[in-house]
């Protein structure tokens, strides 16, 4: 059985000289002669890794994106809702402007001048009131300047008393004459009665004075009262 054995391994070692040292090959349970099959290494597909990564961005990059838009209607929700709240908080703010004038005293000023026994001529508030030899109301309070004991002051028409001059007019009064003309402006300076007189002739300024008639301050002082 030795010689055997020396026999096959001296024939194995003549044939590694012919072919070549490199490719005689020991194995566990054989000798092999030539190259040697290397099993080749498993290699991972780097398509379906690059593709789960990209998926998974684009999942992420969709949730951020539905996150930002509802974040964004909710700030606009917000906006609008505080919006309205402050429309409704300014329009429950507006003060109401309460005045000592209203049409009702208009009348009754008118009657107070009939029952004093002169024919006086109220302006409507539509029909301008046209004096002798004198202004247009209430044009006059826009083209002229007015002047009371040698002073300028600031004078206009306010039918329902709001407080927007010096002196705010709420009614007008005219009783011509001849050559002359007595038109009473009845004011409210600060919320208190006061009856001005206007004799001028087309003139500007035009001045003016204060009607010291006690009965008839008195009367235009009830009707504001």
């Amino acid at each position: 059985m030795n010689k055997k054995l020396l026999l096959g391994l001296s024939a194995i070692m003549l044939t590694a000289t012919l072919f070549g040292c490199s490719q005689v090959h020991f194995g566990r349970d054989a000798v092999t002669i030539g190259t040697e099959k290397k099993a080749k290494p498993k290699v991972e597909h780097k398509k379906d890794q690059s593709t789960k990564k990209e998926s998974a961005t684009t999942s992420s990059s969709k949730k951020s994106v539905k996150k930002t838009t509802k974040k964004v209607e909710k700030t606009k929700d917000k906006k609008a809702k505080d919006k309205n709240k402050k429309k409704k908080s300014k329009s429950k703010t507006k003060k109401v402007v309460k005045t000592n004038w209203n049409k009702a005293k208009t009348k009754k000023t008118a009657s107070c001048n009939k029952s004093s026994g002169q024919t006086y001529r109220f302006y409507d508030g539509i029909h301008p009131l046209k004096t002798k030899k004198g202004d247009t109301y209430p044009q006059a309070f826009k083209q002229a300047r007015f002047v009371l004991k040698k002073k300028p002051i600031k004078i206009g028409w306010s039918p329902l008393g709001k407080n927007k001059y010096q002196y705010n007019v709420v009614a007008i009064a005219n009783d011509d004459f001849k050559s002359w003309h007595n038109t009473y402006l009845f004011c409210l300076k600060k919320n208190k009665p006061i009856i001005l007189l206007d004799q001028s002739k087309n003139t500007n300024p035009i001045v003016v004075q204060v009607v010291n008639d006690k009965v008839l301050n008195k009367k235009f002082k009830q009707i504001v009262e």
